[in-house]
């Protein structure tokens, strides 16, 4: 089990925090919020009857390759690059799913719905297991759960960075792994920005 001490898990909330924006920025080229019709209220229903029906989860899992996601998701709609590794976006049955590759795996992965609105328990579920090796995940604090070396978070962050009003529900589930990069990240560009502003202002 993956066990975060405080401060760690401190550091990890704020490397999310940093981070969050650029993610947001990615998804939003391809994921904008929209105000469905009363066409695509109907539609909505079907992401959960889909998900439920299927004796195995269909949607993808840490640690799978570029292939496997591919048959899973079909085609990749979008492709960028976050911390020189590649993230690929996918929509498949009325979810959009953003994945990122570290060594030619997925190591972190987030789901939310074509139009931004709340996963049902239910869906939450299904991508807990599917991402935890077909167990369920424990519930450390509400909406924070903890698996085999992953954990997960679900919460609403806008889609468009500043306006809140375009906020969606994301489901995101990170290797350790990939959270203590995160660290490393923040930690270094924190190093860098010192060392520019006291070369700023040298000779005052």
């Amino acid at each position: 089990m993956l066990v975060i001490g405080k401060s760690i898990q401190s550091d990890i909330t704020k490397a999310t925090i940093s981070l969050a924006v650029q993610l947001l920025s990615f998804i939003c080229n391809e994921c904008k919020v929209q105000t469905p019709n009363p066409h695509t209220v109907k539609r909505l229903i079907g992401p959960s009857v889909v998900l439920l029906s299927l004796g195995v989860p269909l949607f993808g899992r840490i640690g799978e390759t570029m292939d496997e996601a591919v048959q899973r998701y079909g085609k990749i709609i979008h492709h960028g690059t976050l911390l020189g590794e590649e993230l690929y976006s996918f929509n498949k049955n009325g979810f959009y799913i953003l994945a990122h590759f570290h060594n030619g795996k997925i190591d972190h992965i987030l789901y939310r719905r074509q139009f931004g609105g709340e996963l049902t328990p239910e869906e939450i579920l299904v991508f807990l297991k599917a991402n935890n090796s077909g167990r369920p995940m424990k519930e450390e604090l509400p909406d924070l759960w903890i698996g085999k070396g992953v954990s997960a978070t679900f919460s609403k962050w806008p889609t468009r960075p500043g306006l809140s009003e375009s906020a969606a529900w994301h489901l995101d589930i990170k290797t350790e792994a990939y959270q203590y990069r995160e660290i490393e990240v923040r930690e270094t560009a924190e190093k860098k920005r010192k060392e520019a502003e006291k070369a700023r202002l040298q000779g005052f």
